[in-house]
């Protein structure tokens, strides 16, 4: 479903915009890369939290559930 929205452009926005293409066009991928572009920050913020916390597990924990494991 797509929906319709107005954008008031000044007569320089109008022109500058319509050197692109047909200005819905523009806009529409104007607002589709912006999306993106916040989606991703977004994402790498959250990253950027998860790498500032530390490793909870260790080399030596991990062999050992793994050496309990193949015990079983």
């Amino acid at each position: 479903m797509t929906s319709t929205i107005t954008v008031r452009l000044s007569d320089k926005e109008r022109k500058e915009l319509a050197r692109h293409g047909k200005i819905s066009d523009v806009v529409r991928d104007a607002l589709s890369l912006y999306l993106r572009e916040k989606n991703s920050r977004r994402i790498i913020s959250r990253l950027r939290e998860l790498q500032k916390t530390p490793v909870r597990s260790r080399i030596q924990e991990e062999l050992g559930l793994i050496r309990a494991d193949r015990d079983r």
